[in-house]
């Protein structure tokens, strides 16, 4: 028979594997936006997404769709507009920067949350979560740079604005998978997405559809994968972990978007990349092991 203590612990962990995978299929998202931004724009490309993601996750489980409350529509309303900022920064900003450094700037969230945190909640961090951060931190420096550096253009000034309003994101996140049915805020923030996505296409960009199957297989992929079991899997993993846990898990998004060059694009293993993926799974697993030790 499970004490409180260790169901709490298998809660922890489930949350922790439902927000590492949900960042994991996000981090494909590259790959397939790539492919479908040929005759799209950004904001065309994430309203269609994000509504073909509702559309389904949303007949799915169509049951939850009218017990929502006016909170929780507030809270997804939130979600929906500082994921909107996040990813509209992190588009204009790909556009001149490279992805290597894209993907280091974003890496920035594993310090932003818990600064944030500290901000907002008036207390420190703990220790493990600041060696942590620092070891995922170090660990995407390796995965990512290659032999680069790091600097301010407006281009990466954009990106680390993105990352910036993700890190907020992740705290939002977490007051509303703590307070209401995380299933609801799942479906919901895809809604608040794809509108605030449209309204910015609409002022911005020249509308264009897809222009082969191809596009359009990047485009279901991106709605089904990425946005559809990503975006939901978050709010009910971080229901069960803390902001501060699930900013370190953030790190699995450039892994994740590494391991799929090195398999779909031909890209080469590199010492660098080895040295990187075995820092960012430590900083993923030291937890764990240390409250194990420290149990004992």
């Amino acid at each position: 028979m499970q004490t409180g203590i260790d169901q709490n612990h298998s809660k922890e962990r489930l949350g922790e594997f439902l927000v590492g995978l949900a960042l994991a299929l996000r981090g494909s998202s590259l790959l397939f936006g790539k492919i479908a931004m040929r005759t799209m724009g950004p904001f065309l490309l994430m309203g269609t997404r994000f509504l073909i993601a509702f559309i389904v996750i949303g007949a799915i489980f169509h049951k939850q769709l009218f017990k929502v409350t006016r909170k929780e529509l507030w809270h997804c309303t939130l979600l929906g507009f500082f994921f909107f900022l996040s990813m509209a920064f992190e588009l204009n900003g790909l556009k001149t920067t490279d992805s290597s450094i894209v993907s280091f700037l974003e890496g920035g969230v594993v310090v932003m949350v818990p600064v944030l945190t500290c901000i907002i909640g008036r207390k420190l961090p703990d220790k493990l979560t600041v060696i942590t951060a620092i070891i995922a931190l170090a660990g995407i420096g390796f995965l990512t740079l290659k032999g680069g550096r790091i600097g301010f253009t407006p281009g990466e000034l954009l990106v680390l604005g993105g990352t910036f309003w993700y890190s907020v994101t992740v705290l939002i996140t977490d007051t509303a998978a703590k307070n209401d049915d995380p299933m609801r805020i799942a479906i919901y923030q895809l809604l608040f997405i794809s509108l605030f996505a449209f309204a910015g296409a609409a002022i911005w960009e020249d509308i264009r559809l897809p222009q082969s199957s191809t596009e359009w297989g990047a485009i279901l992929a991106l709605a089904l994968i990425c946005s559809g079991v990503g975006f939901t899997l978050q709010p009910l993993g971080q229901k069960y972990i803390s902001p501060e846990r699930a900013g370190i898990l953030t790190v699995l998004n450039p892994l994740a978007a590494t391991a799929l060059g090195i398999i779909f694009l031909n890209e080469k293993m590199t010492p660098n990349i080895f040295i990187g993926a075995i820092l960012i799974i430590l900083s993923i697993v030291a937890p764990a092991f240390i409250g194990k030790s420290r149990k004992s």
